[in-house]
């Protein structure tokens, strides 16, 4: 039974291990839709589920072009309405300051994306990493589903001979 237990105890601690980031890709700033249009504001996470699916918590981003997860700087590139692109921000950042798109009501320090054409030239690229989240069970759990487990194995009746 303690070798069960010390077993049971070993797999759950195996099981706390963190998921290594995946690279997908990257996209330009200025990619994004015209500003004239007044398109929605950005964060650089929302810009990468629009283009690559999924949730924007599903994703890291970084201003740094690196294929190694441990150089993401959770950072991505911005453009600002009436300022220049190549603001660097918190990748879950944008401002919208009337919530009305980018746009509108235009104005200096008045909408910050990271998806949108702004009408200027520069290349500002946001490489994107999709976080691998793994839902794992509760340590508790397994521990509980083993003791029964074996409290099964134990109470098998004995064959008569």
């Amino acid at each position: 039974m303690k070798k069960l237990i010390a077993s049971i105890a070993l797999i759950t601690a195996s099981l706390n291990v963190q998921a290594i980031p995946t690279y997908v890709g990257s996209y330009e700033v200025n990619d994004g839709p015209s500003w004239s249009a007044n398109p929605d504001v950005y964060s650089a996470t929302d810009a990468a589920a629009l283009i690559f699916g999924g949730n924007s918590s599903d994703y890291y981003i970084s201003t740094f072009q690196s294929f190694n997860y441990a150089d993401i700087t959770h950072t991505g590139w911005y453009d600002g309405w009436g300022e220049h692109s190549g603001m660097e921000f918190n990748e879950n950042y944008s401002l919208d300051v009337n919530g009305d798109g980018y746009a509108n009501p235009g104005g200096f320090n008045t909408a910050h994306s990271a998806y949108v054409n702004d009408g200027l030239n520069d290349s500002y690229v946001n490489y994107v990493w999709l976080s691998n989240v793994v839902s794992v069970p509760e340590p508790i759990s397994i521990v509980l589903l083993g003791l029964g487990l074996a409290g099964l194995g134990f109470s098998r009746k004995k064959k008569k001979v």
